[in-house]
């Protein structure tokens, strides 16, 4: 007979989470999730009136919300933003990687322009974001970061050679980062969702919904946001390194 304790899931209650891309989709999504468990939310995006809706939506769903707003790929605005939501609420307990952009073409015709977005965007944000938030972490005695992946971290597509490569620099980035940190009892997982209906890549929702009409199908924000959750709820005795869903 084992007589150790149940392991007891994460009370995310007071829990202070900083979320990027916070102002849409699986961002905000995530946020609003998250104050429906009670938590703390900082909330980091470049444009201020998305992020004060999400404000509204956290509040009214039972949380704490505070705006941050920065570019994930300015070093000096997204330290302090982070700097910030960890003096405001007293400590950081997680780190919701959001943020993305997807600017698709084939390679040959893709500007330098276009590439260093995408890669700003997509994986020096997240480095920046993680780089900033690690001391405060450690400070809190340990915590989370999940970034939410793609598919495309997984394999190359036609018109996603940027967009792939962003994502599977960010796979790597959070695998060396799990080799890292795991003597901090920091955790750090990867979400690597299917398509997601939002308007994400240039096409509208109302445009993914006629596709979908023809047999494609696509996830919504919340079951993404809710993965999320569900990580940052997992026992402290465990672990997920990679999460992988798709739509049914």
């Amino acid at each position: 007979m084992n007589d150790e304790p149940a392991s007891r899931e994460v009370d995310l209650s007071g829990h202070v989470s900083l979320v990027t891309g916070a102002g849409a989709g699986v961002g905000r999504a995530t946020a609003v999730q998250l104050g429906m468990h009670q938590a703390r939310v900082a909330l980091v995006g470049r444009t201020l009136k998305p992020l004060e809706e999400t404000a509204g939506l956290v509040r009214g769903a039972g949380g704490e919300a505070l705006i941050a707003q920065a570019d994930v790929g300015d070093e000096r605005a997204i330290g302090d933003a982070v700097d910030a939501a960890a003096t405001h609420f007293d400590r950081l307990n997680s780190l919701v990687l959001a943020a993305g952009t997807g600017i698709f073409g084939r390679a040959e015709n893709y500007t330098l322009a276009a590439w260093r977005t995408t890669i700003e965007t997509n994986l020096t944000g997240p480095f920046l974001c993680c780089r900033a938030a690690i001391p405060h972490l450690r400070n809190a005695g340990g915590g989370s970061i999940v970034a939410i992946s793609s598919g495309a971290a997984k394999q190359g597509y036609a018109g996603l050679s940027a967009y792939s490569a962003s994502k599977f620099g960010l796979m790597g980035l959070m695998q060396s980062l799990a080799a890292e940190l795991g003597e901090d009892r920091i955790r750090i997982s990867s979400v690597v969702p299917g398509s997601i209906l939002t308007e994400f890549g240039g096409r509208s929702i109302e445009e993914k919904l006629a596709l979908r009409n023809d047999g494609r199908k696509y996830l919504v924000p919340d079951d993404v946001a809710r993965a999320v959750v569900y990580l940052l709820k997992t026992p402290e005795g465990a672990w997920t390194q990679e999460m992988t869903i798709w739509p049914v």
